[in-house]
């Protein structure tokens, strides 16, 4: 069910539309279906971004928005949400699987709010969010990420090497080389050697912190959100509080407590 929505803003935005279109005129028929919901833009800006449980969660602010959210992969590809989390008015928490961060980088994500004013009007708010995945150097020195491109369902990743190489380690796959009839070198004299990456490995390392691993050197696959990029450095160690001084120290066989 859609959560009532009273605040003002709401219902200015939604009769400003309704005025606008036939949807008021929809309101009155005597159709038993439901009536269309009129879109709006929704205000959201994303706060955080992290890695929980294998899953990227992702954390929002919305301005003016709904308990009722949903996730769904952008119009570049075929309407389909996308992952779970808890919502209110004020923001959300949500979160994506492997699958849906690798089908989320060509096709961005929409977030959509659904509301209804005091007339009965069923609104949905609605953001665009720009997805993208992208390398970090993780300790390497020779090589380096020369060309990057995402097409459809694959990543393209071009490195420029000292020699030509044949292999790429990435999501725990073993990716070789596109094949070229020329070898491209670069001004500098480097080697560049192409393969196709899938995103859903892509997405894997991302989610898994494993290593992009090409001659030996290695790299960090990373993720961006809006204008939010994953902080893939090393996490802190968690380390267990000690006990405060004053606390008794329970021999072998000892319990403290109420008993």
């Amino acid at each position: 069910m859609h959560s009532s929505q009273s605040a003002t803003p709401w219902r200015a935005a939604a009769l400003a539309v309704c005025l606008a279109t036939s949807a008021c005129a929809d309101l009155d028929s005597d159709d038993d279906g439901p009536a269309p919901e009129l879109e709006l833009d929704l205000a959201l800006t994303i706060d955080n971004l992290d890695v929980r449980h294998g899953s990227l969660r992702i954390e929002a602010t919305m301005l003016e928005g709904s308990a009722d959210v949903s996730m769904w992969l952008g119009p570049a590809c075929e309407a389909q949400e996308v992952g779970r989390g808890i919502a209110t008015p004020a923001g959300f928490s949500w979160s994506l699987s492997v699958d849906d961060v690798g089908r989320a980088i060509p096709c961005g994500l929409v977030v959509k709010a659904h509301g209804m004013t005091e007339e009965g009007l069923r609104v949905v708010k609605t953001a665009s969010i720009d997805v993208s995945v992208s390398l970090v150097p993780d300790g390497a020195e020779v090589v380096r990420l020369y060309t990057q491109e995402t097409t459809g369902e694959e990543t393209t990743l071009a490195f420029a090497t000292p020699g030509r190489a044949t292999r790429l380690h990435v999501g725990g796959s073993v990716i070789g080389a596109e094949v070229e009839e020329e070898e491209t070198m670069t001004a500098e004299g480097l080697s560049v050697s192409t393969f196709a990456v899938s995103n859903a490995d892509l997405a894997r390392s991302v989610l898994h912190r494993s290593h992009v691993s090409v001659l030996g050197e290695h790299f960090l696959a990373t993720v961006a959100v809006g204008p939010l990029t994953l902080d893939v450095a090393e996490p802190a160690v968690e380390t267990v509080p000690s006990a405060p001084a004053s606390a008794p120290v329970a021999e072998e066989g000892e319990s403290y407590g109420d008993g």
